[in-house]
Order: C-alpha cells, then structure tokens, then sequence
C-alpha cells in the first residue's frame, strides 16, 4: 500500500503531544492536534497554535507552548523548537528525515503521487466535444489538456476512471460547412491537395460564413443577424433546407454528412494522438440528440414538467432558485441541448453506475449546467452531488477572444507547428560544438526534431495547466517554452541535469554505504521537503480540481533541484564515498519524483536537452 511519508511524519510527530494534551483534559480534547506550516517564513517546519486549548486547561496560550516544547524537542525527528506567542514551532532533523524520506523516494509509489484513496470509485471524465465543422484551436487545447490531466490526477487516486468525447456532428453549424461544400467544394478532396482534412471542413465554414457576411451587408445592413438568417436569408434557408434534409434520413445529404464528417474526425484523431489525448468512449450527437424526450414524458406525467400554452413543455427554474421557464421540448416536439443532455446524463449513470460525472466546459456554460443539475435533480435525486461542471475559464490572444466563424482562432496543429520550430531552433543552437557539446557526435536533425517536439508540446500543456481552471489568461508563446522560469522546459531540463549528473557518476557511488543523516545543507532540506510534500499536492489536485496544484508541485520539485545542484556546498561527484552515495540517491529521488509529474501533466521526461 502507498505510504504517505509526508503525513505519517507529521502523525508521529504529533502523537506525543496529543497524548500530552488528552492526559490533562479527558475526555474534552478537541480533534488532534493540528500541525502545519508556520504562518511566519523562518519559523520552522511545522507549528501548532495552541490557542484551542487555553479555556480546557486553563491556561495560557503561551504556557501550553512551552510545555508542549518539551514533549516535541524529545522526538527524534525534531532538532529545535520554540515557543513564540502561543505557538509551537518546530524544526525537523532533517539528517534523521532524509534517512526515511530517500529511501521512500527511491521505492515507494506513494512519492510519486499514487494513492489508494479513491480505490472503488467510478468517475467518468467528458472533455473536448469539439463540432465537426472546424479544427481543434488552442481553446480545445485548454479543454482536452484539462480534461486529460483531471483524469490522470483521479487515477493516480485508484479510481477507474473512464474518459468520454461527445463529439458535436450534427445542427446548424455542420449544414453551413455542408452548404459551402455544396456550392464552392468543387468535389474537392483534402488529400488531393495535402490540406489536413479538418482544416479543409474548417475553411467551409469560414468560407460559409464570408458568404453570409456580404448577403447580409447587401440585404440587410442593420437588422439583427440571427433574425435574417432565420426568416429571410437564402443561404439561411438552404442551410435549414439540409437540415431538414439530414433529419429525414435523406440518402444523398446522409452521404455528403458521413463524408465531410469523415474528413473532420480523421484530422481530429491525428491533433488527438500528437497531444497524447485518449478516451475510451466517443460518443457522438447524431446517435444521442433523442435521448431524453422519454424521460421528459415521464416528467411531464410526475409534474416535474409542464406544458405551456405554445405547446412547449417547460422547467420552471423558480423550484433550483432561478427566473423564468427552461424549455426541454419545443411545441413542435423537437429536442433542445438540454433534451440530449438529461438523456444522455441518465444513460451514463444506468450504463456506468458511476460515482461520479465531470464535465469540462468552458464558464460560458454556467448557467446551462446549473439548470441541467437543477432539473435532474427532480429527475433522479440519485444523481444529486455525483455530477460537476469543471468550469475554466478562456484562453485569449493578445488582441482579444478567439472567433472561430470569422476565422480569428489559434489553430492547434499550427501553434504546435509554430512550438516545434522554436523549440528546434534552441536546440539547434545547444546542438553546436561547446563544453555541453561533443564535438565529435553532434545529434542528427531527427533526433533534435524528437526532442524539439516534447519541449513544444510539455511547454504547450504546463502552460495551459499553471493557471486554475477558473482563470482567463492571454497566451504567450514565448514563455510557454521558456527553458526559465515556471515552464514545462525547466522541469524538463531538471530532469535531464539530474540524468546528466547520474550518467557522468557512473557506478562510482553504487558500493558506498549511504550517510543519509548527512543531507543537511539548506539545498538538501528544501529539496527533501518538496519531494515529501509532492504526494499531498497530487491529493489537493485530484480533490479540489485543480490541475495547476500539480504544476506548481512539479515545479517546485525541478527549482529545488535546481538551488541544490547549482550550489557549490552540494556536489555529488567528488563529495566523500557515503555522501557521495547519498546525495546520488537525492538526485534518482527527485529524477523519479520529476518524471512521474511530468507524466501526471502529460508531458514527456527528455534524458538530454
């Protein structure tokens, strides 16, 4: 079983002192007693308020402190303590910490983030569902990179996890691209003209939309464009024309549909495998836009619904704490999004069981599921508290929102083109003959493009993951691969310096017995302590949602190693045998330490930069 070593620590530490406590106010103690990190830099390792305790014992905050310093200095991790204002800080022995934490490191799952926490559960993890009428931009980077990291973060937890894309193929949007190909294709396949299939789709649309645009200027400047489209627009009604079309099962549209559809999804597959995202379910809106219409008779017949007089049938949003009414089935019996999703909700749940259901979508679509939950809630009051909307917010360009109709997007495969080169002309440049550099063996031009393409990629994925979900950021791609700074390079670079170090060692350390209790410089301890603390930020992540707490351990761990193999005080080769050996033990810890979070993010571990 993985072992937290971090918190098991911190519970031996603390058992003395509750034992202290509970001797002197039986039975009334308080829950135990609850070490942490000071709230003053400098303080210590772990502190204690014991203001908590002054009205059981009867005395004062500061008193407490002193006798509890007394109980916690006779520990044998701790070598200092002090007692300050009614607290109690501690220091750690470190020497006596690093004897536990190394060899963990070394061995034990625990330290790379895994945990049988969550073992039994069943969560399902829906992202990306991107339309099939455009390219993946970096908007549907956000998404999937989010949506892939929370899933790797629930199954470093134990759960079983199971990763679902609803892809979007059919409405509206798919017709405009249909249309454009209709008219101005040509008969026209991408491949024939080495246009990736998606792009091709995606220039449809746009081409679609610039048609619109002058119809629209030339016969109705000024009046409200949806309302155009919708009653007056001859490009309006051969779209809905084909719509109608689809939904009759014509044979011919049904053909050109599965065609162009075709061609979007296979574009898509090839942006899925080179971000390294997977599902194991995709399903698709053409076969789940009718779910649900049963379950709204059936809520029609239990008064969970009503029929307004268009013939409608209505949700008043009144009974989740809203205003107005929430149409499910418009008067003509046709589904609204809303329809699919309550039905494809409960098909989940009667197909899965699961425990519980995360959608990541962008904060756009708030309210669409505050309503959705408000409703099922009446539905299946099984599914109250097993369904989150993981809610981000946009990833913006430096002039504003991306506008996927008028063609104003950050079109994935071409930011990840654009990554590559930067990255392949960096390392082109640490390519040249140098002290870094065998003169003799330069790296051929495949295997600069093979590491160029992880830097790209890492640096795309930690950036997009550094900022919490909820927060709207401009993309900069410069520092998105920046070997400075909090970046998917540094971390990269960290890990390919302790590979470095362990490769000039040699088996020079391998027969040195360890003297672990010598890891004792300021480096050294900082070290230690990220690495120690690396399994509770996985926790943090997993529990709260929040992929940049992992980001940010990563990091801490690859700056740490970074003071510690920089400092001249800590050098392995040429440091005495024992030492020598352990701090080669220091640096595999924090290597293993480094790749698994990498790996948690997405990102690919490179042995040389």
């Amino acid at each position: 079983m993985p072992k937290n070593l971090h918190a098991e620590i911190i519970a031996d530490i603390a058992a003395p002192l509750n034992a202290w406590l509970a001797e002197r106010t039986l039975p009334d103690l308080p829950a135990p007693v609850a070490l942490g990190p000071p709230t003053r830099e400098g303080a210590g390792d772990l502190a204690l308020p014991c203001h908590p305790y002054a009205r059981l014992l009867r005395l004062s905050p500061q008193a407490i402190a002193t006798s509890l310093a007394e109980v916690a200095l006779a520990h044998p991790l701790v070598s200092s303590v002090e007692a300050v204002q009614g607290f109690l800080n501690l220091r750690f022995d470190w020497g006596a910490i690093a004897t536990r934490a190394v060899p963990w490191a070394l061995t034990d799952d625990a330290a790379l983030g895994r945990s049988d926490l969550w073992v039994g559960r069943k969560i399902l993890v829906e992202y990306c569902s991107p339309n099939t009428n455009k390219p993946l931009h970096l908007g549907h980077a956000r998404n999937m990179i989010l949506g892939a990291t929370i899933a790797a973060l629930f199954r470093a937890m134990g759960a079983d996890v199971r990763r679902i894309n609803l892809i979007n193929d059919r409405g509206v949007h798919i017709c405009k691209s249909m249309l454009a190909y209709q008219r101005w294709g040509e008969g026209v396949d991408p491949v024939a003209i080495g246009r990736k299939s998606d792009h091709f789709v995606g220039d449809l649309y746009v081409r679609f939309e610039k048609a619109f645009q002058a119809e629209y200027a030339e016969n109705a400047p000024g009046e409200d464009k949806d309302v155009y489209f919708n009653e007056r627009s001859e490009l309006g009604r051969a779209t809905r024309d084909l719509l109608q079309a689809w939904e009759r099962g014509d044979a011919l549209v049904h053909a050109l549909w599965s065609r162009l559809n075709g061609w979007c999804e296979l574009g898509f597959d090839a942006t899925f495998a080179r971000l390294g995202i997977g599902f194991e379910q995709v399903d698709r809106e053409s076969k789940t836009y009718l779910l649900g219409k049963d379950l709204i008779a059936e809520g029609l017949e239990r008064g969970v619904f009503e029929r307004d007089p268009t013939g409608a049938i209505t949700f008043d949003l009144e009974r989740i704490g809203l205003v107005g009414k929430k149409a499910v089935l418009r008067s003509d019996g046709t589904s609204v999004y809303t329809t699919q999703d309550l039905g494809t909700a409960v098909k989940r749940l009667d197909e899965h069981a699961f425990d519980r259901m995360v959608y990541v979508v962008g904060n756009e679509q708030d309210h669409h599921f505050h309503v959705l939950f408000g409703i099922l809630r009446h539905l299946r009051p099984e599914l109250v508290n097993r369904l989150y909307h993981l809610s981000y917010g946009m990833v913006e360009l430096p002039d504003g929102k991306m506008k996927s109709r008028e063609g104003k997007v950050v079109d994935a495969d071409q930011l990840m083109d654009e990554l590559h080169e930067i990255a392949f002309a960096a390392a082109q440049a640490r390519n040249l003959p140098g002290p870094e550099v065998d003169a003799a063996a330069p790296l051929d031009e495949a295997e600069l493009h093979r590491r160029a393409e992880a830097i790209a990629i890492g640096g795309l994925k930690f950036f997009l993951l550094k900022f919490g979900p909820a927060t709207t950021f401009v993309f900069d791609k410069e520092r998105s691969i920046s070997i400075e700074g909090e970046s998917g390079a540094y971390c990269q670079y960290a890990y390919a310096r302790a590979g470095s170090i362990l490769r000039k060692l040699g088996t020079a350390a391998d027969f040195d017995a360890p003297e672990y209790d010598r890891l004792t410089t300021a480096q050294e301890q900082d070290l230690l302590s990220a690495i120690l603390l690396f399994p509770g930020c996985i926790i943090v992540a997993a529990t709260e949602d929040k992929p940049n707490i992992l980001t940010k351990a990563v990091f801490d761990v690859a700056r740490a190693f970074a003071a510690f193999f920089n400092h001249p005080d800590c050098r392995v080769l040429g440091a005495p045998p024992g030492l020598r050996r352990a701090r080669a033990d220091l640096v595999r810890a924090a290597r293993r330490v480094l790749c698994a979070g990498m790996e948690l993010c997405g990102m690919t571990p490179i042995e040389e930069m």
